[in-house]
């Protein structure tokens, strides 16, 4: 905190309190400014020691006095804050699995014979998953059959592309058995950060009145997994309203799947209005690409310099909530807030104009590092 007294300025009061006392001694007795301020004197070394204490009482204060607030508690002086204020109401999400349909099939038909749940199948790479369910099969039959499978490790590494869970970690009894993920699988997520947590924290009170907008969109993310929520009410074209909502999820690689999406639509029971019917799509990302024609005051390091522009970019440009438009305003002030940059009106050639979600698609607008150039 600013406003509370540096060593430095409790380093003085201390001198100003021996000077002061200082002039009632005799003369020749008297301490010194020159003593006090002479490193390493006797008075010095015990004002020095006496200040940087005082300091670090400084620092517990301005720590305690930050964890009383929203903003300025974090970690888990931020649990404790939430928890003080909202008992079990609210909590931190931990890091999540990833959850997948898999698809099972055999390469001839045979007996009968059951996959059994909690088996294991995983990614040549060493991502591993469990099923959820048996995998039946009846006498003579091939399939395919899905159920849903889960990440036995938590976190976005989970989130392994369409196909590539192929390995059987638990061997099956038919040798004619394969499997594969026909989609992404989603959801695997790290522990809430303290930004999203304070988000979800400030949402609250505007989600209590259950069945709004606002509200469906809450309760979306408070399934693990979820990252961004963008519900939108269905209209006929004149201003009226159908009575059908549609809601965009995504995690944090801006997609769901099926298996994600049914847990959103568990979790909304207690946050739509009874009857209303709220069709929930996975998030579907949609990579852009981004040039800018930058230039750059003289003496600036313009590859460091357009760096730090690239880096925001991407950031900034990967915050958008599913259906939500890329303005070219937000690129223009990317750029500006670098020091050194130099934006023109020309400054960004890709894209021509704003980018905007196919209605009904569920886009996520995306980039990339290596998407974001200056030409």
């Amino acid at each position: 905190m600013p406003d509370l007294p540096t060593r430095t300025d409790l380093f003085n009061v201390f001198a100003a309190e021996i000077l002061a006392r200082a002039r009632t001694r005799a003369t020749g007795r008297q301490i010194t400014v020159d003593q006090i301020f002479n490193p390493g004197s006797d008075v010095n070394l015990i004002g020095a020691g006496g200040s940087a204490m005082a300091e670090e009482v400084m620092r517990q204060l301005a720590r305690s006095t930050a964890e009383t607030t929203l903003d300025g508690s974090s970690g888990a002086a931020l649990d404790r804050w939430v928890a003080d204020r909202y008992a079990s109401l609210i909590v931190r999400k931990s890091a999540s699995p990833a959850r997948v349909p898999v698809v099972f099939a055999r390469t001839v038909g045979g007996g009968a014979y059951t996959y059994p749940a909690g088996s294991r199948i995983g990614t040549p790479g060493g991502v591993q998953f469990e099923t959820l369910s048996d995998v039946p099969f009846g006498v003579g039959s091939v399939g395919p059959i899905t159920v849903n499978a889960r990440a036995l490790n938590a976190g976005t590494g989970g989130n392994v592309t369409p196909g590539s869970i192929t390995r059987f970690i638990t061997a099956p009894a038919d040798p004619s058995l394969v499997v594969t993920n026909a989609v992404a699988a989603t959801g695997g997520d790290a522990t809430e950060t303290d930004v999203s947590f304070r988000e979800r924290v400030r949402l609250f009170f505007f989600a209590l009145a259950r069945g709004t907008v606002a509200a469906v969109e809450y309760g979306a993310r408070t399934v693990p997994g979820v990252r961004q929520a963008t519900a939108i009410e269905e209209g006929d074209g004149t201003g009226v309203l159908t009575g059908r909502m549609f809601l965009y999820i995504a995690d944090a690689n801006g997609q769901a799947n099926t298996a994600l999406i049914a847990e959103v639509v568990a979790a909304l029971r207690e946050y739509r209005c009874g009857g209303i019917n709220v069709i929930v799509t996975g998030g579907l990302p949609v990579f852009v690409s981004i040039e800018y024609h930058l230039s750059f005051i003289t003496n600036v390091d313009t590859v460091l310099a357009f760096d730090q522009v690239r880096q925001s970019t991407v950031a900034r440009v990967n915050q958008l909530a599913p259906m939500v438009t890329l303005q070219r305003s937000l690129l223009f002030e990317i750029a500006r807030s670098v020091p050194g940059v130099i934006v023109n009106a020309n400054a960004i050639t890709t894209p021509a104009g704003d980018i905007v979600p196919t209605p009904n698609s569920g886009e996520v607008i995306r980039t990339r590092p290596d998407l974001v150039t200056n030409v």
